[in-house]
């Protein structure tokens, strides 16, 4: 599993490219699973829309389908509320899904080549 950076919402990682994306996902809290989409996706988190239920603090999973038996899962806790959406901070993945997650980033940002580089900057922390 990586590990993801404490501190989620720190200048430095408000600053990590995000994607407009409104893909359908869910979220899960122990046993409770709630349909969600997306508003915004980056490499250390995603705004969230339909969590209401969602508080801040809350331990989370974040599902994301991609197609047929391909998805994105990713352990977070929701940070903020606010305008109806749920800030998710990412705290742990596997590493396919976070091939998958990075390769769904860099498709759609305006500069892939600055993903790839704040990625550099994470690995030159750890």
């Amino acid at each position: 599993m990586l590990a993801m950076e404490e501190n989620a919402m720190s200048d430095e990682k408000r600053r990590s490219t995000r994607i407009d994306a409104g893909f359908e996902a869910y979220v899960t809290i122990g046993d409770v699973v709630i349909p969600v989409s997306t508003r915004n996706l980056s490499l250390k988190g995603a705004l969230l829309k339909g969590c209401e239920d969602c508080k801040s603090g809350t331990l989370c999973e974040l599902h994301l389908p991609l197609s047929p038996g391909i998805r994105i899962v990713v352990e977070g806790e929701i940070i903020r509320r606010g305008g109806g959406y749920a800030a998710m901070a990412f705290k742990e993945m596997d590493e396919l899904s976070f091939t998958f997650l990075h390769r769904l980033v860099t498709l759609n940002a305006d500069d892939p080549d600055e993903v790839d580089e704040e990625l550099l900057h994470v690995f030159e922390k750890m």
